[in-house]
């Protein structure tokens, strides 16, 4: 049956590329793979997977394909305030996401092959180069509209201020202040406010603040088991793989105020109640997750020796916000999160995750192209090795596995666990 499945995915990721190569719409093949799988995962769901990973494959898959099915489909980046677009009842989709999806296919490398022929640097983040690839290579259809936030990446202006250009698209960009002040408070929430008036304008639709209070009630809801699930993994140990980690950014961010997002976070704390004690290593990820390198795919998924503690994008911002002032509370969250500002407060906040999780390794990736990852992995390793915890960092590239050297990575991993006691 598995070699059934890998010879089928091998002729449609053969029938993707020549698509792509010969500049012709491949939309629909991938709209109708999507499908399938999201068809798969519901009927046949992953038995080695706890009830709740399962559960995450399956609304991964529907956001995913609603994202890029929907005519109400809008594309945004990982801390776009996506409480709005829910409320006004749109489906965003995120650039990470669709990237991942597209690596998994095996035509990423097509992609950012076309993404550079219209000048996007080869040391361009590959997340960003195959999203962009796809996009002018009528892979994607043509969202509503374009929302970014300025947080953290450095990509995300230019990346949709491309697509925006390109392909002739509405931006609506959130210059997030990078301290927390009462006039950066008001300086956000102007923004805010006039990209919510230029949506209603653009779409015709109206805002609904009772719909959007609710939606952040059930954030504050969802986060609140975050925190538990954060507590519980210092002590439990759940069978989990790399790709179930960065899954976990569906439901911790963009959806976060969802029914799935609470579901799933309520079946996550239950399984974790009910899993065995710790034991073994255990690694706390920072950054992001290889989730198609063979080492790592080899070392960390399923392992009964190594405990993945998931990554700190999925416990960044733990604070309860205000219902009865949606936009507030939104601007709030982008402000106060820990990875909006400078280098200390981040490190605090990495610091006390690693104070509750008590890893015995910490390990950074650096996704190739990332600037933000790469400039901060020596502050980080002076600081974390402070803890008296090995840490390392090891570039990779978690999209275009061709730019990945098996054997060096297998050297750098392999020397880190070692350290590890």
């Amino acid at each position: 049956m598995w070699m059934i499945q890998m010879n089928y995915m091998e002729l449609y990721s053969k029938l993707l590329n020549k698509l792509i190569q010969n500049n012709k719409n491949g939309y629909w093949l991938l709209k109708s793979g999507i499908l399938i799988g999201k068809n798969y995962v519901k009927y046949f769901p992953d038995k080695r997977l706890p009830r709740s990973f399962q559960y995450l494959h399956k609304i991964v898959f529907d956001w995913t394909y609603k994202g890029i099915a929907s005519k109400s489909s809008v594309w945004v980046n990982l801390f776009a305030p996506s409480e709005i677009l829910l409320a006004f009842g749109f489906n965003p989709i995120f650039v990470e996401a669709i990237s991942a999806f597209l690596s998994g296919l095996d035509v990423e490398d097509e992609l950012i092959l076309k993404a550079e022929s219209q000048g996007i640097s080869e040391s361009f983040c590959t997340f960003h180069k195959a999203f962009l690839g796809a996009a002018i290579s009528n892979l994607l259809k043509k969202p509503k509209f374009l929302v970014a936030t300025s947080n953290i990446c450095d990509a995300n202006l230019n990346t949709f201020r491309f697509l925006s250009e390109t392909l002739k698209l509405p931006f609506f960009f959130l210059d997030v202040p990078s301290e927390d002040s009462k006039e950066a408070m008001q300086y956000l929430k102007a923004q805010l406010s006039s990209i919510i008036n230029s949506i209603e304008k653009l779409t015709g639709r109206k805002r609904n603040l009772d719909y959007l209070a609710k939606i952040i009630k059930k954030e504050n809801a969802t986060r609140k088991l975050i925190k538990e699930s954060l507590q519980l993994r210092s002590t439990k140990n759940i069978k989990t793989t790399l790709t179930f980690e960065m899954f976990m950014l569906y439901p911790s961010h963009v959806f976060c105020g969802t029914d799935p997002a609470l579901r799933f976070y309520q079946m996550f704390v239950d399984d974790l109640k009910n899993s065995e004690e710790r034991g073994g290593k255990s690694i706390f990820f920072i950054h992001t997750l290889p989730i198609f390198e063979e080492n790592f795919k080899e070392y960390f998924n399923f392992s009964s020796r190594i405990n993945v503690l998931g990554m700190d994008l999925n416990f960044d911002f733990l604070d309860e916000i205000n219902e009865q002032d949606p936009i507030e509370a939104i601007c709030e969250k982008l402000l106060k999160n820990p990875y909006n500002g400078d280098f200390k407060r981040r490190f605090e906040h990495i610091k006390t995750l690693i104070e509750i999780l008590k890893p015995d390794g910490v390990l950074q990736i650096c996704q190739m192209g990332c600037k933000q990852s790469i400039g901060c992995s020596m502050l980080l390793k002076s600081n974390i090795e402070t803890l008296g915890i090995p840490f390392t960092t090891i570039d990779v590239d978690c999209v275009n596995k061709k730019n990945n050297g098996k054997e060096q990575i297998r050297t750098r991993l392999e020397a880190f666990l070692e350290r590890v006691k």
